[in-house]
């Protein structure tokens, strides 16, 4: 008489933890959810943050920009060739 009932008691005790941890995981998915949905608008806002800054990196490394700037800066484009007249030796002998 005394086997049944504890047989039954342990298998209650065991259905209420395992209820206990579910609701605990079912809790911990649920905000791990909403963390992971910043994480990942976060990740898209950074990306394109990294795309307007590459642009901007390559618009301004370009030869035409750089060309602008420089001549806004002061910087003039030489028109004529400068050449050496005087012809030097190439090697001293003793």
């Amino acid at each position: 008489m005394k086997r049944p009932i504890i047989c039954i008691s342990i298998l209650v005790i065991i259905v209420i933890s395992l209820s206990i941890v579910q609701i605990f995981i079912s809790n911990k998915l649920s905000t791990s959810g909403i963390e992971l949905a910043i994480i990942q608008f976060k990740i898209g806002k950074y990306k394109v943050e990294n795309a307007i800054l590459a642009e901007k990196l390559l618009t301004a490394s370009s030869y035409t920009y750089i060309s602008n700037k420089a001549e806004i800066e002061g910087f003039i484009e030489s028109k004529s060739p400068i050449y050496i007249s005087r012809q030097f030796p190439i090697a001293i002998g003793r």
